[in-house]
């Protein structure tokens, strides 16, 4: 697995052209911390668009501003990142609301969630569920009308994923067994399920919005719904830390979360006119997958939400345990809340963003 790092030299790099643009009367804020000792976190990360606001704190010179030198890791996938942060490789990461990080927890991995890195409010959809052209066309329309994919191929990108939840949840709305009445495909990419729904090799499937768009741009399906709009504020992604190095090192993970919080309401503002802020696009594409900046500026604002207070949607977080648990019987023992969450640094990041105003 190749893992890309953003070493202190490139936030160097970052911080001497902010500054130059800054001269020129552009926008990107130039670090006030110009000297001292910064703060090392190393932060698993995975290349997509909801994580662009770890992406600008690190360009933005917002981590430096509070004291923070981000060393950011590149994983294909947040389900990858429990296993490094757990062994100390990372501080930090990006976990999802998988089955997987509910079986660390239950086994007793000692990971908090922090912050909120990605919400399914509504309008802020970051999946949605595509029928294949033929049954769409032959009436499989809505969320109910997926009682028709009884017996059929329903696809997704991996097993025990926030998009197998939100394809659940709509069979479920459909009144069907999402165990029992369909046959799961969870073994290929979702770049290739959109392959997948042209060749009518899958029926009905559950992928990220902009792959989504493409599916039905070229003819191969159409979106019935999205995961906004049966799942509202649903949450999709937290950043975790390491109960040790969360022990070690409060103030510095503090630090974090108030420039992550800064950097996520300026990353809403983003998502809701990317025209207006092309640079800033352009800055995200370099760590994401997706290249395209039409691309992303046609799918706006489905990039997903960002809490601006930070704090992650907990009863959400619980019943995507529930589901995993009572529904599909992946996880064998569910947690308690408490064993999840540390809802203290966003609280304390909020009261010193109020009370420092560091960013102005």
């Amino acid at each position: 697995m190749t893992r890309a790092s953003t070493t202190r030299r490139t936030l160097l790099k970052a911080g001497t052209a902010a500054g130059a643009l800054a001269l020129m009367g552009g926008t990107f804020p130039r670090p006030a911390i110009a000297q001292g000792k910064l703060d090392p976190i190393n932060i698993a990360a995975s290349p997509f668009i909801n994580q662009g606001a770890i992406f600008m704190a690190t360009e933005l010179g917002y981590f430096a501003k509070v004291g923070i030198e981000p060393k950011v890791k590149s994983f294909p996938d947040g389900s990858l990142i429990n296993a490094p942060m757990i062994s100390g490789e990372v501080d930090l990461g990006v976990v999802t609301c998988s089955a997987g990080l509910f079986n660390s927890l239950s086994r007793g991995a000692p990971i908090r969630s922090l912050l909120c890195i990605g919400q399914g409010k509504k309008g802020r959809a970051v999946t949605a569920t595509v029928v294949r052209q033929d049954h769409y066309d032959a009436g499989m329309k809505t969320v109910a009308d997926l009682k028709g994919a009884k017996g059929k191929i329903v696809a997704v990108g991996a097993a025990g994923s926030i998009n197998q939840y939100g394809m659940a949840t709509g069979l479920k709305l459909a009144g069907l067994d999402p165990v029992k009445d369909v046959n799961w495909q969870t073994n290929v990419g979702q770049p290739d399920i959109v392959k997948q729904l042209g060749q009518k090799q899958v029926d009905v499937a559950d992928i990220t919005y902009h792959l989504a768009f493409i599916a039905q741009k070229q003819g191969f399906g159409k979106i019935i719904v999205s995961r906004d709009e049966i799942l509202p504020d649903s949450q999709t992604a937290m950043v975790a830390a390491r109960q040790s190095y969360l022990d070690k090192n409060r103030d510095a993970v503090v630090r974090f979360a108030m420039a992550h919080i800064h950097a996520a309401r300026l990353f809403n503002k983003v998502a809701g006119a990317p025209a207006e802020h092309r640079n800033i696009v352009e800055m995200i594409t370099k760590y994401i997958f997706v290249k395209d900046i039409n691309l992303l500026n046609a799918v706006a604002p489905h990039w997903e939400w960002i809490a601006e207070d930070g704090r992650p949607n907990e009863k959400s977080v619980l019943a995507q345990q529930d589901i995993w648990a009572d529904t599909f019987s992946m996880v064998s023992k569910k947690v308690p809340a408490a064993q999840i969450f540390d809802s203290s640094i966003a609280g304390e990041a909020l009261a010193r963003l109020e009370k420092e105003k560091p960013f102005g």
